[in-house]
C-alpha cells in the first residue's frame, strides 16, 4: 500500500510549504498531496483555503492578491517560529524542485468562483512544461474539473475527491471521467473500499490517522492512503 504526504508532512511542519514538501521527501514516501488555488494575476498556488487567514500572518482571499503580493506574508510562522519565512510556494516552485524525484504529484484543484476552463488550463500548462504529467493526479471535489482536465488532457491521471460513498461510484467515476477515487475514511466507507477496488479503479483514503486505520485500508485493498504524519507510516510499514 503507498503512502502519500498530505499537504506535506502536515503533523510537524507547516502544510503547503516547501519545508513540509522537502521534510516529507526525507521519508520513503510514494507521493505528496497538496491543493491549488488562483491568484489575482493567474498563478496557481500552493494552499488550501480560499484565503490567507488561518496559515499566514495576512488577511484577504487568495484571489485578491499577485503572486508576489503574497510572497509578503509569512507562511510559517504561526505554526513555529523555526519556520518563520516560509512562503506560499507557486505551483512552478513545487514542480521545479520535485522534477528530479520519484514520487507522485497529488494535485486538488480547489473551486474557483469563476472561469473553470481557465484554471484548469493554468494547471496543466504548468504541469506540461516540466513535463510532469505522467507522475501527477488531478483530484477536485468539484467533479466537473475533472471532465475538463481530460477535455484539454486526455493523458492526465484524475481523481474525484468524496467525502462520503457515492451511489454507483465506480459508475460514476467513469461518467465524470475520473481514473480513481480519494475518499475520507470511516466506517461506512470502509464498506465500499474493496468493492470499488475490484471493479478496477484505484481507491486512495484521507484522513487516516492511526496504525489501525492503515491497517484496515490495505486488508481492504486500499491502494494508498493519505496522511498527516508520514514519519509515522512509513516507519510501521517498512518495519512489518
Amino acid at each position: 500500500m503507498k503512502i502519500i504526504a498530505h499537504r506535506g508532512n502536515k503533523r510537524y511542519t507547516p502544510e503547503n510549504t516547501m519545508a513540509a514538501f522537502v521534510s516529507a521527501a526525507s521519508y520513503p514516501i510514494d507521493g505528496i498531496e497538496f491543493d491549488l488555488q488562483l491568484t489575482k494575476d493567474h498563478v496557481p498556488v500552493v494552499i488550501h483555503d480560499p484565503t490567507i487567514d488561518r496559515t499566514t500572518n495576512g488577511r484577504g482571499a487568495v484571489r485578491s492578491f499577485t503572486l508576489q503580493e503574497l510572497k509578503q506574508f509569512d507562511a510559517g510562522r504561526s505554526f513555529h517560529e523555526s519556520f518563520r519565512g516560509e512562503t506560499i510556494p507557486s505551483f512552478s516552485e513545487v514542480l521545479r524542485w520535485a522534477r528530479d524525484s520519484a514520487f507522485d504529484l497529488h494535485v486538488e484543484l480547489k473551486q474557483q468562483p469563476d472561469q473553470p476552463a481557465f484554471f484548469v488550463k493554468k494547471c496543466l500548462e504548468e504541469i506540461e512544461k516540466f513535463e510532469l504529467m505522467d507522475r501527477v493526479v488531478i483530484s477536485s471535489f468539484y467533479h466537473p474539473y475533472i471532465s475538463e482536465i481530460k477535455r484539454q488532457n486526455l493523458h492526465i491521471k484524475t481523481a474525484l475527491l468524496t467525502k462520503t460513498p457515492i451511489f454507483r461510484g465506480t459508475k460514476y467515476a467513469q461518467k465524470v471521467q475520473a481514473d480513481a477515487i480519494h475518499i475520507r475514511h470511516s466506517f461506512q466507507a470502509s464498506r465500499y473500499y474493496r468493492k470499488w477496488s475490484k471493479k478496477g479503479v484505484p481507491i486512495r483514503v484521507y484522513r487516516v490517522h492511526t496504525i489501525r486505520e492503515a491497517k484496515k485500508c490495505e486488508r481492504l485493498d486500499v491502494e494508498a492512503i493519505i496522511t498527516n504524519d508520514p514519519r509515522l507510516m512509513t516507519e510501521f510499514f517498512q518495519s512489518s
